[in-house]
């Protein structure tokens, strides 16, 4: 009898019978801009929730850039204690909504869900959980306020409104701190609202968690040019610690015959224009482009941002080509992405790599000449190498072509600060493992340092970089690691 009842009290490992998140038909999503997946409802998020086995040594935590405790919050769900876990959630992040939309989770925490690893078991869907409780709290009416500490009298300037910025700046803010920030562009947000479209992130959650940093205090000034406006220097006389955060995203093309013609855009040039209605040229100078409608476009790339593109080119009425020189398995977007596109009539070129875009009299796009591409091992043993296939040079028809290949540096803000250390890249990875530059007082971090990763990655940094401005401001000890 007493066999019979730990049998039944027996753990049931739900290893393959994950929610899926409902969306809109492709039909239907490839004609609006709003947002196409709709999130989790209460039961659907609670009955995921117990999916999860709430593990003692969670690996999930430890592939998540912020670690995020994944077993507490969601503990907190199963027992319809939402707002406890966005407490939870905001203990490592200030953006639980844009994270739970744009992570790429199925290549960090998902991957390493313990549900995964037998019988190939569906992970938990961390993401979609975590979008679920920062948009209950948000739709919930109910008014948030952060707890911070005391003020502590000091003063940080922070130099760029983008996940990296906004993280110090809310870190710091809860630490008693006063903060203000220094925005180049007329809007705050940076790559979560000039490079990810609306159909991906609603700019009611990207908005709603900016004014939870401003209610701790923090001030933000847009339109300052830092390096044009206002120095670093004189931000060294007013402030007692600064951090920059300026993103490395300025517009950056392949370098091939035919990009200067008419139609040719970046991929920063063109989001921005869609997004924001303008483009800046702090990030896309020289650029006055025209959003193509009922058009064909070629995106190129194979990362995240050229799925953004195609994703508003199609809502635009655009046929749309992606064009790529590797597989669809070495790309870095999620695979959902990619089929999301197929279904919504995206024609992929994989294995393609464009050689020169062709022009008309006019100068004006017409086409983009291709080569075909075959992957080979690398002399060296890193991952497959593209290599041209002789005689396969082909041309694809376009009107505009979107280069999604990369992002420039974007070093206005610190160039001509004497004697900061700036790589070859023009980039500031030369700080060290606490973020601090090698003049007293001034940290980096996010895209400026690394030249350019993941929006979550940004937020760690700038994450750590509060702490360690923290410890500068209290202690007043410091110490450049930087190893050669």
């Amino acid at each position: 009898m007493a066999q019979e009842k730990r049998k039944r009290q027996k753990k049931v490992y739900r290893r393959h019978d994950r929610n899926p998140m409902p969306m809109l038909p492709p039909d239907v999503r490839a004609k609006t801009f709003k947002e196409f997946t709709f999130g989790y409802g209460h039961t659907v998020a609670k009955d995921e929730a117990f999916r999860c086995l709430l593990c003692n040594r969670p690996t999930c935590v430890e592939s998540c850039p912020v670690e995020n405790d994944m077993p507490k919050w969601i503990e907190a769900i199963q027992q319809n204690r939402v707002f406890d876990a966005y407490k939870i959630l905001r203990q490592t992040s200030p953006f639980s909504s844009v994270c739970g939309r744009v992570c790429p989770v199925d290549r960090l925490c998902e991957s390493t869900c313990v549900l995964t690893f037998k019988d190939n078991g569906l992970s938990v869907a961390i993401g979609a959980l975590e979008r679920f409780v920062a948009d209950s709290v948000r739709t919930s009416g109910i008014e948030w306020v952060d707890e911070k500490e005391p003020p502590t009298g000091k003063k940080v300037a922070v130099i760029g409104a983008g996940p990296a910025g906004l993280a110090a700046a809310y870190f710091l803010a809860r630490k008693g701190h006063s903060v203000t920030i220094f925005e180049a562009l007329p809007y705050t947000g940076g790559v979560m609202r000039y490079g990810i479209p609306e159909p991906r992130l609603t700019r009611e959650a990207l908005d709603y968690e900016i004014e939870l940093i401003k209610k701790l205090g923090v001030e933000i000034k847009t339109g300052v040019i830092i390096g044009e406006d206002i120095t670093i220097n004189d931000l060294r006389r007013d402030y007692d610690a600064i951090f920059i955060g300026v993103g490395s995203g300025r517009g950056k093309k392949m370098g091939i015959p035919g990009e200067d013609l008419k139609g040719v855009y970046t991929a920063i040039g063109f989001l921005m224009k869609v997004n924001t209605g303008e483009v800046h040229p702090l990030l896309a100078p020289d650029e006055d482009v025209e959003i193509p409608k009922g058009k064909r476009v070629a995106v190129i790339g194979g990362g995240f941002t050229a799925v953004d593109c195609a994703i508003v080119s199609i809502r635009l009425g655009n046929e749309t080509h992606v064009v790529y020189r590797r597989t669809r398995d070495t790309s870095s977007a999620r695979d959902e992405e990619w089929d999301h596109l197929a279904e919504e009539g995206c024609h992929l070129h994989w294995l393609t790599q464009p050689v020169e875009v062709i022009g008309n009299e006019k100068g004006e796009v017409v086409g983009l000449k291709c080569i075909k591409m075959e992957l080979v091992p690398d002399e060296k043993g890193g991952r497959p190498r593209p290599k041209p296939i002789e005689g396969s040079e082909h041309t694809i028809e376009c009107d505009v072509v979107i280069m999604a290949v990369g992002q420039g540096d974007n070093p206005t803000a610190y160039k001509n600060v004497e004697g900061l250390a700036i790589d070859k890249w023009n980039n500031l990875s030369t700080v060290d493992k606490r973020y601090r530059t090698n003049i007293e007082g001034i940290f980096a971090g996010g895209d400026v340092v690394n030249g350019g990763d993941t929006v979550v990655t940004a937020i760690r940094h700038g994450r750590d970089a509060a702490d360690a401005i923290h410890e500068y401001l209290m202690t007043g000890k410091w110490e450049y690691e930087k190893e050669n």
